[in-house]
């Protein structure tokens, strides 16, 4: 008796386990990417549009105490446009300096508190005036290639 229910036992789990091998777990889409009745939407600009490269500077940073602390410290791992689009109060900036500080940040005190008033400056509570860069793609080569070998 205990050899049969090894036996039933051994059978089911080979059949789940084939059952398991033949599902096809591929990522693919519903339609193929060059099937012609997709319709792909696009926000992208005009193509005669004329598009800087990615990490293009387009606007200067303004003049300010602390704005030489800020560039330093924050754009080592920031880029710019991340800093420039928030809306935080002088607490806020604080708070957020201190946790990049215990994320190994080098910021003295003295710096913190400028950083801070700077920040709030450019990207406080009131800012209005950061626009997204559109920049050109990176490559459409490389993405329409990275497509056609997950079919």
């Amino acid at each position: 008796m205990i050899g049969l229910c090894a036996r039933v036992l051994r059978l089911w789990f080979v059949l789940i386990v084939s059952g398991i091998a033949s599902i096809d777990v591929g990522c693919r889409s519903a339609a193929p990417i060059d099937a012609p009745d997709v319709n792909v939407r696009s926000s992208a600009p005009p193509a005669t549009q004329s598009l800087p490269q990615p990490g293009t500077v387009t606007a200067a940073w303004p003049p300010g105490g602390g704005m030489d602390a800020v560039r330093s410290r924050c754009m080592a791992c920031h880029e710019p446009a991340m800093l420039r689009q928030q809306r935080l109060t002088a607490q806020q900036w604080t708070v957020e300096i201190e946790k990049m500080q215990g994320w190994g940040a080098q910021v003295s005190n003295d710096d913190k508190t400028q950083m801070a008033s700077y920040l709030v400056t450019i990207a406080g509570p009131d800012n209005t005036r950061f626009t997204p860069a559109i920049v050109a793609p990176v490559s459409t080569e490389r993405s329409t290639r990275n497509a056609a070998e997950q079919r």
